[in-house]
């Protein structure tokens, strides 16, 4: 028996020599970046804190505040906190297990014979045992296992990056739209008082015979259609606020945390850059390429999983009946072996086969990711250009209006043209003027997204996540 454990413990070594396995190359990607984007606007430095660049305290305070408490990021907070606890949970395999159990009785005997008093007689023993067992990394199984996890947990904490980077858009777009609901609400109020004062006029006009019933009826419902629009703004201003409170972590929010009282002028634009830079600049692409990683890594697990398992195992029993002498009488064992699978049914081969098509799945996700994030640049690029040539032709637009109104007051006060000709111009400012201030909010909010889709974002410190080694 001493013979064959030292022949284990020599294979044992013998083996731990080889060559652990590797991970395969990753598969080439099924799409091919471009060189360049099809247009570059912009020419900024990069910055992390992106929202700075309003230089607004307002809007630096409520991103921050809800990067500390929004409900997805304490999740995802969570999350990569068991992630780092399943690395823990590997490098433990890289350790021997010990074990110890202890424990005594009593045995109690009672007997008579005949009419003799009845005799008792009682033993104890008492018992204890050490146990400890190792399994070689001999094809590393378990350096795949922790490199596996060590991939999910920068995953995680990717994940937590590319959340963090929408939280703060998120709220950049809903403060920007805050302001824009109120700015048209101080618009609607001043046109309402000016329509107003003209229905006024043309009630006086009217008794005076200078307007017909017809102009003040078209005055009222002139008046009419630019009240309706006010519970419209005040609901969207509520829903606005709702919404900042929910990204905020919070279930109410005070409408005076919003006090800026216009729109912020639009934001310098960032340099591009090429398409292969945002393989490192996105969250959501390097978190796509660490879960590849972690795919990899659970082939190669799962192909050493395939050949055989070298164990040491060593225990020592205790037995004694009385407890002082219990570790005077002990025996000691220590075995080496060698386990590997016969016939399973297949079911090493069909885990390796899974693990494979999970590593087709995530490059294709990878993929995926890389071509949305290209196309993202390439929409907002379009987007950014034809908003501001929108928002300019609606100026233009805005000043035909009115030179066109200043000529129908004309007209109407010579009693050439009808008072419909004034009151449809005066409509059409009314439009143009509001509606110009939501394409101007959606130009900046179309730059905040051009950020985000870059990637730059700083996040907070993960307090739940310790440095794992």
């Amino acid at each position: 028996m001493r013979s064959v454990f030292w022949v284990v413990l020599a294979s044992i070594l013998l083996f731990s020599g080889c060559k652990t396995l590797e991970p395969e190359p990753r598969p080439p990607l099924p799409i091919i970046i471009p060189d360049h984007f099809s247009m570059d606007q912009g020419g900024t430095e990069t910055m992390e804190s992106w929202w700075q660049i309003f230089g607004s305290d307002e809007l630096n305070a409520l991103i921050q505040d809800a990067l500390n408490n929004n409900f997805d990021l304490t999740t995802l907070a969570a999350k990569t906190a068991q992630a780092e606890a399943l690395v823990k949970k590997e490098n433990a395999a890289f350790f021997p297990d010990l074990g110890f159990s202890a424990g005594g009785q009593k045995r109690g005997t009672q007997v008579k014979q005949g009419g003799k008093r009845a005799v008792f007689d009682d033993t104890h023993s008492w018992q204890g045992t050490l146990s400890g067992s190792y399994t070689a990394d001999v094809w590393g199984e378990t350096a795949a296992g922790k490199q596996a996890r060590m991939a999910s947990l920068k995953a995680a904490e990717l994940a937590f990056r590319t959340a963090a980077l929408e939280v703060t858009a998120g709220i950049a777009e809903t403060w920007v739209d805050i302001i824009s609901v109120r700015n048209k609400n101080r618009i609607l109020d001043h046109q309402i008082q000016i329509n107003q004062t003209l229905l006024k006029l043309q009630r006086l006009r009217f008794v005076n015979g200078k307007a017909n019933a017809l102009d003040v009826s078209q005055q009222r419902e002139a008046l009419a259609e630019a009240s309706s629009q006010v519970p419209l703004l005040e609901k969207q201003e509520r829903l606005l606020l709702n919404h900042l409170a929910f990204l905020s972590g919070k279930t109410q929010v005070d409408p005076l945390q919003v006090t800026t009282p216009l729109l912020p002028e639009p934001v310098p634009l960032p340099r591009v850059g090429i398409p292969s830079e945002l393989l490192k600049n996105r969250p959501d692409i390097q978190a796509a390429r660490m879960r590849l990683s972690s795919a990899l890594w659970e082939v190669t697990a799962a192909r050493a999983d395939l050949l055989p398992t070298f164990n040491l195992t060593a225990q020592a029993l205790f037995s004694s009946g009385t407890l002082d002498l219990l570790f005077q009488n002990w025996v000691a064992t220590l075995a080496a072996s060698i386990a590997g699978p016969l016939v399973d049914g297949g079911l090493r081969r069909a885990e390796l086969d899974r693990v494979q098509a999970v590593v087709d799945e995530t490059v294709s996700v990878y993929a995926r990711t890389i071509a949305q994030a290209i196309f993202e640049v390439e929409d907002l690029l379009v987007t950014l250009q034809k908003q501001a040539t929108y928002i300019r032709l609606l100026e233009e637009e805005l000043e035909v209006v009115r030179l066109t109104l200043k000529d129908a007051r004309v007209q109407y006060q010579n009693g050439k043209s009808s008072y419909l000709a004034y009151l449809i111009a005066w409509t059409s400012i009314e439009r143009l003027e509001r509606q110009l201030v939501g394409e101007r909010a959606t130009l900046v909010k179309e730059q905040i997204k051009l950020y985000r889709s870059l990637g730059w974002t700083m996040v907070p410190e993960l307090k739940y996540i310790r440095d794992v080694r």
